[in-house]
């Protein structure tokens, strides 16, 4: 539940129809607190707030979020997303979903389609939808009631020119198009960028909302690239990082992770380098054979010991889009950045209660 709303206001909420589906329509996060409670087990986060931010703001057509695993990202801006968006104030028409795989790509769409055939609630307040069972085996759904429709692919499939009759796609969302496989296959990357630009982003019309979703994989992946060209290149867009912690060890989900033991107990559950890149968002060194058994991370403490002075622009932070996320200190992951005085070091011993390496390598 969202800060500031007690359970009685929401009971009185949810039962009142009208209010609650006045409230659902205009705003993506009361449609998640009145129709997918069950999807949230714990209370939501100001960078959860973020997300809902960016999906009420028509501003953000094009938005890349990295966030740490588990972080409720595909919940929010996937699935919460694309049902909003056809039942909410959006009104989008035709909505593509794509994933890595056909199996993920089914996973997506069958998580849709529990909502829509068994979420009483809202087919109470929304519904019918349909009852067509050939079109869900399809993985796609047509909302006859709506005159929209929801298709979900992996990406070997072609979208190049694809049309729900004569409009095109008015939200896209790519989710996880990249695994971990990526880093070691700089062709199978380039593809990918390629595709992306020439393929996906001119599916849609002038007014199209992309969203794509993901983790760190590497410095040449295809979210870290989408950064990039959004801050150097002139797209038009917005890039989120969302770490476990930030880099004053300020826990960004809080209702979940009640102390920084809780993150110490998690982080011993992983591998030192997934642990950096997935939960952390940083970069991790590797020598000149691509192995990562030992990375270095450059965070103030490890700065500060080897007498290291950057310029601020090399570590740069992230700006807050709401006043909730003003209280975190977010490091933006960026290029691989080893100083020479360090290079052939393999492991820090840098250790401070406070300070991420201590989590990064638990005993």
């Amino acid at each position: 539940m969202a800060k500031g709303i007690s359970s009685k206001n929401l009971r009185e909420i949810l039962g009142n129809q009208k209010l609650r589906k006045q409230l659902a329509y205009e705003d993506p996060m009361w449609f998640c607190l009145v129709y997918l409670r069950q999807c949230f087990k714990y209370p939501l986060a100001p960078f959860h707030l973020e997300m809902f931010h960016i999906l009420k703001n028509p501003k953000y057509e094009f938005a890349v979020i990295m966030a740490f695993r588990e972080s409720g990202k595909s919940t929010i801006m996937n699935m919460a997303n694309v049902l909003w968006s056809v039942l909410g104030k959006p009104q989008k028409k035709f909505i593509v979903v794509m994933s890595q795989t056909q199996e993920q790509a089914k996973n997506h769409f069958t998580n849709l389609k529990a909502e829509l055939k068994y979420n009483d609630l809202l087919r109470e307040d929304f519904g019918p939808f349909t009852d067509d069972e050939s079109e869900w085996k399809k993985m796609s759904l047509e909302l006859i009631y709506r005159e929209s429709k929801i298709i979900s692919v992996s990406r070997e499939q072609s979208v190049r020119g694809i049309k729900y009759d004569s409009l095109r796609p008015d939200l896209i969302i790519c989710d996880d198009l990249e695994d971990s496989s990526a880093r070691s296959d700089e062709i199978k990357r380039d593809e990918l960028y390629v595709r992306f630009i020439s393929e996906i982003l001119p599916l849609g019309s002038e007014h199209t909302r992309i969203i794509v979703l993901g983790n760190l994989i590497c410095e040449g992946s295809l979210l870290m690239r989408l950064k990039r060209d959004i801050e150097e290149k002139g797209q038009k867009g917005v890039f989120r990082a969302y770490p476990i912690i930030d880099c004053e060890s300020r826990i960004l989900w809080p209702g979940k992770f009640s102390n920084i033991e809780k993150v110490r107990e998690l982080c011993k559950k992983f591998p030192r380098a997934m642990w950096i890149r997935e939960f952390l968002l940083r970069l991790v060194w590797t020598n000149k054979d691509g192995e990562e058994p030992k990375p270095i991370i450059m965070d103030d403490v490890f700065i500060k010991k080897y007498n290291l002075s950057p310029k601020r622009e090399a570590f740069p932070k992230q700006c807050e889009l709401i006043p909730q996320m003003k209280e975190f200190n977010i490091l933006l992951p960026d290029k691989e950045m080893i100083p020479p005085i360090i290079s052939s070091l393999s492991v820090s011993t840098v250790s401070n209660n406070r300070d991420m390496l201590d989590l990064n390598w638990p005993s």
